[in-house]
């Protein structure tokens, strides 16, 4: 009976030194099981991998705006706000002087720029349609050398269109602007233009007649 009691006492002591040890080590492992789960870490690394190609994305795609101070081949023109790559502005454009980051000030200069601008197209434009007026309601005269047929021995030029005009009104041409009428060999009259704008172009008479 003792042997059976010394036995069994020695056979619950060693169910106790097995099963003691592994209650700790099956404590500690389960947090590390749940730390590193397998449904956790594709996902970080999921948006890990796309927050890189997103930032790769970006850093290609990056642009700078600038206002181009003059007009550019394949960029823009004179006025601009184009959106270009800072290294295309660091190193080429700003060192030119040909952009700027815009500004409020710089626009305002521009915008100050573009009114007088048009200003004075428009005063070009009102001084054309006032000149134009004045020769329409004019004739001038020409005297040159003719045969008894009435045929010129010379030419009419545009400078001597211009050289009459100047004579009889004080206004001064650009013989460059003027069209003559493509047969201008006798003495006649004949209706001659003046180019005095792009959008303003005179028609008056010229007389040719005998003289000199």
């Amino acid at each position: 009976r003792c042997s059976l009691v010394i036995n069994a006492l020695l056979l619950a002591a060693g169910l106790y030194m097995v099963m003691t040890p592994l209650e700790p080590r099956h404590m500690v492992s389960a947090p590390i099981q749940i730390t590193r789960s397998a449904s956790f870490s594709p996902v970080m690394n999921r948006m890990s991998g796309a927050c890189r190609r997103d930032l790769a994305v970006d850093a290609k795609r990056r642009r700078v705006d600038v206002l181009l101070k003059e007009e550019v081949d394949g960029t823009g023109k004179k006025g601009d706000i184009v959106a270009v790559k800072p290294g295309f502005y660091r190193n080429f454009l700003m060192p030119q002087g040909i952009a700027v980051q815009p500004s409020a000030e710089y626009l305002e200069q521009l915008r100050l720029e573009d009114e007088r601008k048009i200003a004075e197209a428009k005063a070009k434009k009102d001084a054309a349609l006032k000149l134009r007026d004045g020769l329409q309601i004019l004739s001038f005269t020409i005297r040159v050398k003719a045969k008894d047929d009435g045929t010129l021995y010379g030419s009419i030029r545009p400078q001597d269109i211009v050289e009459a005009v100047k004579s009889q009104t004080g206004a001064e041409l650009d013989a460059k602007t003027i069209e003559l009428p493509p047969e201008m060999s006798k003495l006649a009259t004949y209706t001659v233009y003046a180019n005095l704008h792009p959008e303003v172009k005179a028609a008056f008479p010229v007389s040719i007649q005998r003289g000199k």
